[in-house]
């Protein structure tokens, strides 16, 4: 017995000295990971923080192993956050370490496939005024053929609790970001959208796992994470038995398979996460300081009272009803009027919601001095002034539909599916032309008004009729919302 004690104790002092520990440090807690040249990487420790000899009570505890980012093909008993088909068409990916290295906040572990020279870049990037910390993965084909990337998840986290409950958000609209929370049972749990535009409507990309039961608002061990994305995503949280608990979120893969050439690189989104003692509460506020510390533009500013148009007058807006709520809310002290939808069409008056989407020319029977009279009556007042606009949105009536039918998202096969007003269309934002269009739409009212405020971006449908006329067919699948952020060629 007390040979074998011994034995044991000489492997995990083994396994502790040769182990390449790479820790993610923020003031208050530590990703710890193992970075051994030739063998997968590993997640071990994630929690409060830990220093650099406490490794070795890490690898004692023996509570998480598990690979960092797990491949199809090999060992496929899990969920993957990989899945690739190599130019020769294999579906398998082993995945080793070649190297890794820090870079002031960054930490970035290299992999590579054992027999093909296919290479993921593991990014992990600590913030320290927030103390989350931000990961994502660097795809690089250097085959010699393309190849497709059918499954690439942003980031992966494994825990090891029993009695693990998982809070999300879900809703519709009018009643947005109900909360639901449940205990971690042994399957698989999918949050998922296939809207394409309003990806934050149905569901959220973004959970809380909490450690010791169910959850409480200032108290308790929780993991938060969110998927810094906004197309179509997959969150998927896989349990084994009643310990083992995985986290794997990115883009969704139904239908976005990505075709990448050689030499070229796809960059995954961000994948946010933060670890708490002190309850849901924790979470959220350093998720707070994480948005008003870079993510969010003047996320330290305060914002302004404002008055929309909307509830008001809804699409009869004119010169003279817009003065007489901009009194009002120079009276209740105010500091914002926003003109809201109705303002603009010629051809087709953006009188109901069934047309006039995409030409964004002022109504001159309701404002015959334009834009720039609304907004000079906002700043006599000592108002700021705002406006609403939907430019990634057609109608099938309207003189940009008329005029260019190909720059909606659609199948040429396929009859129009379409939305608000029975005409509502979504425009293909593949196409270069499109792209310009919609940055020309905010480039001329910001030319037309320099001192505009605040701009309203609506969104108000699903994308449907999935397809582009712009897309070759073996691109087909980005239209759908699976992008990312793809460099070199591709």
């Amino acid at each position: 017995m007390k040979q074998l004690l011994l034995s044991v104790l000489a492997l995990t002092l083994t396994q502790t000295m040769s182990a390449k520990d790479v820790f993610v440090n923020t003031p208050k807690t530590t990703l710890m990971l193992a970075a051994n040249e030739g063998q997968t990487p590993r997640i071990h420790y994630y929690g409060s923080r830990i220093k650099a000899d406490q490794a070795h009570e890490v690898y004692d505890a023996m509570s998480i192993n598990y690979d960092a980012y797990p491949a199809f093909g090999r060992n496929s008993f899990d969920e993957t956050a990989l899945s690739v088909t190599h130019f020769d068409g294999n579906m398998s990916t082993e995945l080793v370490v070649t190297g890794s290295r820090q870079e002031g906040d960054l930490t970035i572990i290299t992999l590579k496939d054992k027999k093909y020279d296919f290479f993921v870049d593991l990014y992990y990037k600590a913030n320290n005024q927030s103390d989350v910390i931000e990961t994502w993965t660097v795809i690089r084909n250097g085959e010699k053929k393309a190849i497709k990337l059918e499954q690439y998840a942003s980031g992966v986290m494994t825990l090891r609790q029993e009695g693990a409950w998982l809070t999300h958000f879900h809703g519709a609209w009018g009643q947005e970001a109900g909360m639901t929370e449940e205990p971690l049972t042994a399957g698989l749990k999918v949050i998922v959208n296939h809207d394409g535009v309003r990806t934050a409507m149905d569901d959220r990309a973004e959970v809380m796992i909490s450690l010791d039961g169910k959850p409480q608002e200032n108290s308790g061990r929780v993991i938060g994470a969110a998927l810094c994305w906004t197309g179509n995503y997959k969150l998927r949280i896989e349990t084994r038995g009643k310990y083992r608990h995985t986290l794997l979120a990115g883009i969704d893969d139904l239908h976005t398979a990505y075709t990448l050439k050689p030499n070229a690189t796809f960059e995954t989104p961000k994948l946010a996460m933060v670890y708490s003692e002190e309850g849901k509460g924790g979470v959220s506020r350093a998720f707070h300081r994480w948005g008003r510390n870079g993510q969010l533009h003047n996320g330290k500013a305060l914002r302004e009272i404002l008055l929309n148009s909307w509830e008001g007058v809804y699409m009869d807006v004119n010169q003279e009803v817009c003065e007489k709520m901009m009194d009002g809310i120079k009276e209740l002290g105010g500091e914002l009027f926003v003109v809201d939808d109705g303002w603009f069409g010629r051809k087709y008056r953006r009188t109901n919601d069934s047309q006039a989407l995409g030409d964004w020319m002022t109504d001159t029977q309701k404002l015959p001095n334009g834009v720039p009279a609304l907004l000079k009556a906002a700043e006599d007042r000592g108002l700021k002034f705002g406006i609403w606009i939907e430019p990634e949105m057609t109608n099938s009536k309207s003189e940009l539909f008329e005029a260019h039918p190909d720059w909606v998202v659609a199948h040429p096969t396929r009859e129009l599916s379409m939305g608000r007003g029975g005409t509502q269309l979504v425009l293909d934002l593949s196409n270069p032309k499109v792209q310009d269009f919609v940055v020309g739409i905010v480039d001329n009212l910001v030319k037309e008004n320099p001192t505009l405020h605040y701009i309203k971006w609506d969104c108000n449908m699903s994308m449907q009729n999935y397809g582009s006329s712009y897309l070759t067919a073996d691109k087909q699948g980005t239209a759908k919302g699976s992008g990312a952020h793809p460099q070199g060629s591709s």
